[in-house]
Formats: C-alpha cells, sequence, structure tokens
C-alpha cells in the first residue's frame, strides 16, 4: 500500500490533541480541526515544491536533522501543548520551519487558513506553528528509517503530490506554486530532455564512427550526455507514471548510439591514443605557466572580495565584543589565529530554544551574506549544572535555532553545520559556571 503521510499525520493527531489545542489557544474545536486540516497539506506541499530541486531537498534534509526531526515529538505530543516552556519552545521552532519553507508568502498563508477555519490570524499562525513540527516530525521518521538522502528525500516527497493537492484548500496550490499536476509535469519536462538527449546522442556516435581523428572529442560528450540522461530518469522516474513510455524510447534509442560508438571507438583506438599523449605533453607545459597566473588570481579575487565584503557591511553596526565585529574581522583580515568565536548577547529563554534577542543573529546573517564562500560551524554549549543527557538535547536545540534564523533570512543551510557539545567543553575551571552557557561559531571552509 502506496505511503500517505497526510493520513498518518491525521491518525496522530486525535480529538485529544485538538482539544488540546483549542484550550490552549482559547478557540472552539471545529476550528481548530478545519484549521489543522488545512496547515498540514500546506506545509508538506510547500516541501515538496522545495524537495523538486537537489540543492532544495538538501536542504529540507538539513533542517530535518540539525532540528532533531526524527519522529519523536509525537511520543509526547500532550505535554507539548500544555502551556509552558514546553509549548513556547515548540510553537517557536514551528515558526522557525515555517520561515524557512514559506518565506515572505507564510502571512498569505495564515490568510487562507484564516479564511477556511473561521479563527482569528492569531490563533491560525499558531495552529501552523504547531502543525509544522509534526509534518517535519512525520517525514523525519521516514528519513531516519530509510535512510534517505538528498535524492531520495525528493523522491519520497514528489510520491506525496497527489495526496497534498487534493487535500490543499482553494487557492493554496497557486500560492505555493504547487498543483495536482506537478508530478506530471516535471516528468514530462525530463521526458523531453532525455528524448532529446538520445537523439544527440545518436547524432555523436555516428559522427565519432566516421572521423577517427576526433573520435576523442566526440566520445566524451556523448558519454556525459548518456549519464545525464540516465540520471534524470532515475531522479523523477518516481515523479509520475507517465514518463515511462518517453524514457523507455529515449533509453532505445540511447543504447542503440552507444552501441555504435563504441564500435567505432575500437578501431580508432590507436590513432586516439597517440593523439592524447601529444596534447597531454601540451597540457603540461601549459599548466606550468597557467599555475603562476592562477596564483596571482587569486590574490587578486581575495582582495577584491573582501573589498566587496567591507562595502556590503558598511551600513552595519557591531557592537564592541560581538559576534559580528569578531567574525567580519577575522574573515577581512590574513585570517590567521583561532577561527572560532562567541556570541556576546545571546540568550534563551530558560530551559529551551527560544532567542530572546535576535540582534547577534542577525548581524550574523548579514557577514555570511556579504562573504557567500564561507561555511560555519554552529556550536552550542551549556554549564555542568543538571542532567548531562538532557543539557546536550538543549545545546543542540539552541544551535538549531540559530541556524533556522539564519538560513530564514536566506542563508543556505548546505554553509551551516550544527553541533550540540552539552557540558562537555567548559571554558572555565568551574564546568558549573554561568559563562558555560554559550553558542559558538566556527570557520569551517
Amino acid at each position: 500500500m502506496a505511503i500517505n503521510l497526510l493520513d498518518m499525520l491525521k491518525d496522530q493527531i486525535g480529538d485529544t490533541v485538538i482539544s488540546q489545542a483549542g484550550s490552549f489557544l482559547g478557540a472552539d474545536n471545529a476550528g481548530v480541526k478545519s484549521a489543522m486540516g488545512a496547515a498540514l497539506p500546506s506545509i508538506l506541499g510547500s516541501m515538496i515544491s522545495k524537495g523538486t530541486s537537489s540543492q532544495g531537498a538538501g536542504g529540507l534534509l538539513d533542517m530535518i536533522s540539525s532540528g532533531g526531526h526524527d519522529g519523536g515529538v509525537f511520543d509526547n505530543l500532550g505535554s507539548l501543548l500544555g502551556g509552558g516552556d514546553a509549548t513556547s519552545g515548540f510553537l517557536n521552532s514551528g515558526s522557525g520551519i515555517l520561515k524557512s519553507l514559506m518565506g515572505n508568502q507564510l502571512g498569505s498563508v495564515v490568510d487562507i487558513i484564516s479564511s477556511v477555519s473561521g479563527l482569528k490570524k492569531g490563533a491560525s499562525s499558531s495552529i501552523m506553528s504547531m502543525a509544522a513540527p509534526l509534518v517535519m516530525g512525520m517525514v523525519g521518521r521516514f528519513v531516519k528509517s530509510k535512510s534517505l538522502d538528498a535524492m531520495g528525500l525528493g523522491k519520497f516527497l514528489g510520491g506525496q503530490s497527489k495526496h497534498v493537492a487534493s487535500a490543499l484548500p482553494s487557492g493554496m496550490g497557486n500560492l505555493l506554486g504547487f498543483g495536482s499536476g506537478m508530478g506530471d509535469k516535471m516528468a514530462g519536462k525530463m521526458g523531453d530532455k532525455v528524448e532529446a538527449a538520445a537523439s544527440a546522442a545518436a547524432t555523436t556516435a555516428t559522427a565519432a564512427a566516421s572521423g577517427g581523428s576526433s573520435m576523442l572529442t566526440r566520445v566524451l560528450p556523448l558519454l556525459l550526455v548518456l549519464g545525464l540522461g540516465f540520471f534524470g530518469w532515475q531522479y523523477f522516474k518516481g515523479a509520475a507514471e507517465a514518463v515511462g513510455d518517453t524514457v523507455a524510447g529515449a533509453a532505445g534509442d540511447m543504447v542503440d548510439g552507444a552501441k555504435g560508438a563504441a564500435d567505432a571507438t575500437m578501431n580508432a583506438a590507436g590513432d586516439a591514443a597517440n593523439k592524447a599523449a601529444g596534447a597531454a605533453g601540451d597540457m603540461v607545459d601549459g599548466a606550468a605557466g597557467a599555475a603562476g597566473d592562477m596564483i596571482d588570481g587569486a590574490k587578486g579575487a581575495m582582495d577584491a572580495t573582501t573589498k566587496a565584503a567591507r562595502e556590503a557591511l558598511g551600513g552595519v553596526s557591531f557592537a564592541a565584543g560581538s559576534v559580528g565585529e569578531k567574525f567580519s574581522g577575522f574573515l577581512s583580515g590574513d585570517r590567521s589565529g583561532d577561527a572560532t568565536f562567541s556570541f556576546n548577547n545571546l540568550t534563551f529563554a530558560t530551559g529551551s530554544a527560544n532567542i530572546n534577542d535576535m540582534t547577534e543573529v542577525n548581524n550574523l546573517a548579514a557577514v555570511l551574506k556579504a562573504y557567500p564562500s564561507v561555511n560555519i560551524e554552529v556550536g552550542g554549549h551549556t554549564d555542568s549544572s543538571g542532567n548531562a543527557n538532557s543539557n546536550m538535547k538543549l545545546s543542540e536545540l539552541r544551535a538549531g535555532a540559530v541556524k533556522a534564523q539564519l538560513a530564514a533570512q536566506g542563508i543556505s543551510g548546505d554553509r551551516i553545520t550544527t553541533k550540540g557539545y552539552g557540558s562537555t567543553a567548559p571554558t572555565t575551571d568551574n564546568a558549573a559556571d554561568a559563562a558555560n552557557r554559550r553558542v559558538e561559531i566556527k570557520v569551517v571552509k
């Protein structure tokens, strides 16, 4: 039986959870149930749209990993909606997910949810924040159980398209760029490209067979075309069954073309090898001269990058000792010495990953935008008070919260890794000292 994530989510969110959410929000259960029923496919639809590209799927996988979304949220869902710090942290996590997924479309999404459910916008926004970690948790459960990579996650989400399309509230599909024909359209486009690739492959193979002296330069593009066609077919074959006939026909032409190319290659191998040997000698001579030019060019490029970054950060005011001041100073200098920097004024609500003041995070995002080739690790640390396992989890969540806020401001998740250290790396002799509660960034590239 095909997997239907929406049905699984509805099974997890029973009447008891709806009633708890209604009590917390002061809203009637019917409205909460309607809003939740519209929120779940909207969030999943946004994930599906994001997962259609390899970069988007990689970003989703990183969000799932850094946020600890492995399905564990369903183990204590009732306690997360009981109010207090637990509920505040839960809603804050959902808010970060929504900003990363929907960006400036979020307000319009909430408007539609509010219209469908009859709830006020504030309540509808809270329902969306409750639903987001649940959707991420359900998807994360399958990522963990099936050991999915980015490509596997994209295919898995694509298989949910038909279920989501039929459940989206009116107008939501157009807003999110999502529709019932999404999978078919993706597959159709890929089918056209594979068919064209097959035709080009056959033409190249024929030409290669009659032109022995240029065999090497013709066969290499042929192999690239074949490889790209096969990769595209593998990635999108789960999106829609309609692409099957197109790929099958294209594959046949590709095989025939490849066979002809292989025969021609056998006959022309001797000539090609001799020509390649001569070309290799010329390449070695050229490389020696090019290496010097590249070193000089790299230095010039570094200087230009630093100048552009300084201009980009000219309007940003960094507090003395802040992570923005230290980080930007390091990047604009010779980048020698310790590449680890602590936030100076980043605080969280007690026992949670809810950030109190975003100023330093916003400034860090500005620096990362000014230096787009720099990658960092965000590390969370606690003091030794309390349970060690709880401290480790809290440090992971806080590092993940910083990453989520950076991602919400347009910093690619591929540039940021996170790690929780708990109380294992104190900076003072007294491990219980409050000074050990900190978040650090470290340049990794």
